[in-house]
């Protein structure tokens, strides 16, 4: 993979114009807070005990570590709905065995709060997750600070995009450094065996990690060639398309009864149990695995990592709003489904997040 395929992967094209040049993120953890929108709440009955905590500059994967060591488990034995940002101030469920009641109060880490405990009769999976709550604050560069002028347009842009949707991109955290998680996954698929450089203790993550990356940078290729195409936002015979309100995938062709202004076309995430497109859109998804030297063969021998699956080619934010600040800094707020990246939200605002 050159450096111009991975330019493509990471950076990929915009739907909008940014309207404000350049802007820090992230100043300090507090500058990024995530809070989660859970598809259930714990019903107070149950082997398994939720943990509504707050954190701190602290990892996803750390978080786990973290809480397995005081509480005296395997960190297989604890759930979690979602992967948060590390510098950030993120609030979510964590599950953990009933088991670990009596140790709760050894948990001191002053970077990880507990707000709550409750029960319920499952442990938490990825995916028992409605979105992510979001208040995120841009600082200028060089100290410079935004007028109301400018929260306004801001304000305007985020309605405009609660409206008509923006580019479902996976963002660049994604794909790691340098693009390292896409090319050890590409290893993977096309080998069957991990990449030498990993430890035999990281394999199992680094596996899922890996190959998940792979599938997204097909996605973004694919929804980077249709924002070319200025056709993300429309469907056509032989997507594979859901409801604007819903997730499940469909193919669309000339005998579907849907109103095609309540779809949404889906991009690929490849896999044995992924529904296949047809005729063009068949072509360009091929195309695109074409120029990552891979095949859907890759992908099925691979079936319990890469399993497959639909991703919406747009998505649309909720609950907007932008303010300045006392500081001359700008406030903004907003909702996203799970899984949609807050940083590809902005950056059909900011041109550039320093």
């Amino acid at each position: 993979m050159d450096d111009a395929l991975l330019q493509e992967i990471v950076s990929p094209p915009r739907g909008n114009l940014p309207i404000l040049p350049a802007a820090i993120i992230r100043w300090q953890p507090e500058d990024f807070q995530v809070e989660e929108i859970p598809t259930y709440l714990p019903d107070g009955v149950g082997q398994h005990l939720y943990l509504w905590i707050q954190k701190r500059n602290v990892s996803a994967g750390d978080l786990i570590w973290r809480l397995a060591k005081d509480l005296k488990v395997s960190a297989r034995d604890i759930g979690v709905a979602g992967q948060k940002d590390r510098r950030a101030v993120t609030r979510q469920f964590v599950s953990v065995p009933r088991s670990c009641a009596e140790d709760i109060g050894n948990l001191t880490d002053p970077a990880i709060q507990i707000l709550s405990v409750s029960a319920h009769g499952n442990k938490l999976r990825t995916g028992h997750l409605s979105g992510n709550q979001f208040t995120v604050v841009l600082r200028g560069k060089d100290g410079a600070t935004f007028c109301p002028n400018e929260a306004e347009a801001v304000t305007d842009r985020l309605t405009l995009l609660e409206k008509n949707g923006f580019p479902n991109y996976f963002g660049p955290q994604r794909f790691g450094h340098d693009g390292s998680s896409i090319r050890d996954g590409i290893t993977l698929l096309t080998t069957g065996k991990p990449p030498g450089s990993w430890k035999r203790q990281q394999r199992r993550f680094l596996s899922k990690l890996s190959a998940s990356a792979v599938q997204s940078a097909v996605f973004n290729l694919c929804l980077a060639q249709r924002v070319g195409q200025q056709t993300c936002s429309s469907v056509s015979f032989g997507d594979v398309v859901c409801r604007r309100s819903g997730i499940k995938p469909f193919a669309y062709g000339s005998d579907s009864d849907a109103d095609a202004m309540d779809l949404i076309a889906m991009g690929p995430m490849p896999g044995g149990k992924m529904v296949k497109t047809s005729g063009d859109a068949q072509t360009d998804e091929q195309q695109v695995m074409a120029r990552l030297e891979l095949s859907d063969d890759n992908f099925a021998q691979n079936s319990k990592l890469t399993p497959g699956t639909r991703r919406k080619y747009i998505e649309f934010p909720r609950n907007v709003s932008s303010a300045v600040m006392s500081d001359g800094s700008l406030q903004l707020k907003f909702d996203l489904t799970a899984g949609t990246f807050a940083t590809v939200l902005l950056a059909e605002i900011c041109d550039v997040l320093i």
